[in-house]
């Protein structure tokens, strides 16, 4: 009988030790809220497409505000004076940050999107090519960061360092993920996703640790 236990405890901890690995390499599981399925359940229509509606009403949400500002600021445009080029960022920045100065993380991207893009970006992730995926983020910032780049702050509404390089989304992930105006852009730093306004360099939204 105290083999059998043995057995049996040894059992119980290889199943431990091995639990935590295996749910780190599983796919995000779907996070629908109570909401969405009864407005699909209604409308007979696809959960995740109600996902990415809401996500695109969200961002011609903040497009809006976005227009407005820049309707009454400099225009950023290319110039031999890179001074202008930074004052008119600024300013935009600043009509933008005072026209949405209550927002915060998950305005945007709420748990459900984020939720939504974990699974989208998965797959990409995985295997032989999601490995090359991976490390072509880490070598695209070390080819780009001169010296000590600049901690991210990842806040709504925050700059993004001035000086620190802006990766390149893989074209796969980007093709997995829902298209934006020209205004904004995905930006993968460190595991983060982020959500950044272009000519006001400020951080939109963001997705902690969107790739697992």
């Amino acid at each position: 009988m105290k083999v059998i236990r043995s057995f049996g405890v040894m059992g119980v901890a290889c199943v431990l030790a091995v639990s935590p690995a295996h749910a780190q390499n599983s796919p995000p599981k779907p996070q629908i809220s109570d909401a969405t399925k009864a407005k699909a359940a209604e409308t007979n229509s696809n959960p995740d497409a109600l996902v990415l509606q809401d996500f695109t009403k969200r961002v011609e949400a903040y497009m809006a505000i976005h227009k407005a500002a820049a309707k009454d600021s400099l225009p950023i445009k290319e110039t031999k004076n890179p001074g202008d080029i930074k004052a008119a960022q600024l300013a935009l920045a600043a009509k933008i940050r005072a026209a949405r100065a209550n927002a915060r993380a998950g305005d945007i991207l709420t748990p459900e999107i984020r939720n939504k893009f974990r699974r989208l970006v998965y797959p990409e992730l995985k295997g032989k090519a999601g490995q090359e995926t991976r490390e072509g983020l880490t070598e695209d910032v070390k080819e780009k960061d001169e010296g000590q780049p600049k901690k991210v702050t990842y806040k709504v509404n925050a700059s993004y360092p001035e000086g620190n390089a802006l990766p390149t989304t893989p074209p796969n992930i980007l093709a997995a993920l829902p298209p934006l105006p020209e205004e904004l852009e995905y930006r993968i730093v460190e595991k983060n996703l982020i959500l950044r306004d272009v000519q006001a360099n400020i951080i939109v939204d963001f997705i902690p640790n969107a790739i697992q």
